[in-house]
């Protein structure tokens, strides 16, 4: 573990090298972990300098998750805790069973069906399995639906769709044409699915993120700004 002081403070930070030409990048996680990927050839006192310039940029970082944290702490999964599925609010409901069914949506409850016989530690890894295995079908199925209706309008086409556990991403867009999406992104509103989708598409025609790219976002989605904003300031309701 390396470190450097900035003022009282301490940054803790770890290094991964890798095969980045040029180029170091500065990772914070939401536990406020520092990682620094850096290229093979930069020394330890060339990356301790980077560091030290974005000290202060990494200190806000880690004091705005701990914010995070702090408004939207890790969840328990038990009965009459908050999920959100499109930005709808809906409640837990844990209910034991002999024989596990999959999760059913009855109103404004989430209904979570578990074996009477686990032992805590199990039963609160197997309904936090659950929940996220319910949210990949949801998410599946609401952004193969969306990506079909802006598809069409844009005439824009991925060969393929696949949903994934992305820990970085919200979505990326392969060179060949295949678009994928983080499941995590069903718990936000529908516009901000959208926003996701629209922008990704838009890749299949520009790769790149350069001002061509920006323009045809914003010829196809005028207030994707907006959008693009309340996915940056509103991180923490993805967290479970």
């Amino acid at each position: 573990m390396d470190y450097i002081n900035f003022g009282t403070k301490r940054i803790d930070y770890t290094i991964k090298r890798g095969n980045r030409k040029k180029t170091l990048a500065i990772n914070v996680t939401l536990a406020s972990k520092v990682i620094v990927l850096a290229p093979n050839n930069f020394s330890r006192e060339k990356i301790k300098t980077i560091v030290k310039k974005k000290a202060l940029w990494i200190l806000e970082k880690q004091e705005h998750f701990k914010r995070l944290t702090m408004l939207f702490p890790e969840k328990e999964f038990v009965s009459g805790e908050q999920i959100l599925l499109l930005g709808r609010k809906y409640r837990l409901k844990i209910k034991e069973e002999n024989d596990s069914s999959i999760p059913k949506l009855s109103g404004r409850r989430l209904f979570i069906y578990v074996h009477s016989n686990l032992v805590p530690e199990d039963r609160k890894e197997i309904i936090k399995d659950t929940l996220i295995k319910w949210y990949f079908i949801k998410s599946t199925k609401i952004i193969k639906q969306r990506i079909t209706r802006y598809s069409k309008l844009l005439n824009l086409f991925p060969k393929k769709v696949i949903i994934k556990d992305q820990k970085k991403r919200w979505a990326s867009c392969s060179s060949d044409g295949i678009l994928r999406f983080n499941w995590r992104i069903a718990i936000a509103p529908i516009s901000i699915v959208d926003y996701v989708v629209v922008h990704e598409l838009c890749h299949l025609k520009i790769k790149n993120h350069s001002s061509d790219f920006w323009k045809l976002l914003s010829i196809a989605m005028p207030d994707y700004q907006n959008r693009r904003n309340w996915l940056k300031n509103n991180t923490g309701i993805f967290r479970l």
